[in-house]
């Protein structure tokens, strides 16, 4: 007829399993890829030693980058004042 069609007794425990939730608590399988990077990333300062190379990465994005973008900065405003007659603002 057109009723309802009987189910399985093998797809009701499977819905049941389903419905029972998942293995671990947070719904996540761990990766032991990822789980080794965080380890890493957790003890980081242990493994870094000051070398030449490191201190002149230091030098470029920690000191050279910053100063050139504000001297940038300051000399747009300096220009857009020339530019439209206004008194030069002081920086620094």
């Amino acid at each position: 007829g057109h009723g309802r069609a009987r189910r399985s007794p093998a797809r009701s425990q499977s819905r049941a399993k389903m419905a029972a939730g998942p293995r671990t608590p947070t719904d996540v399988i761990p990766n032991k890829f990822v789980e080794a990077n965080g380890a890493a990333r957790e003890v980081l300062e242990k493994g870094f030693r000051f070398t030449p190379r490191n201190l002149g990465i230091f030098a470029v994005f920690g000191i050279a980058v910053p100063v050139l973008i504000y001297k940038g900065c300051v000399d747009e405003f300096r220009y857009t004042d020339k530019k439209y007659g206004r008194p030069e603002k002081k920086f620094m």
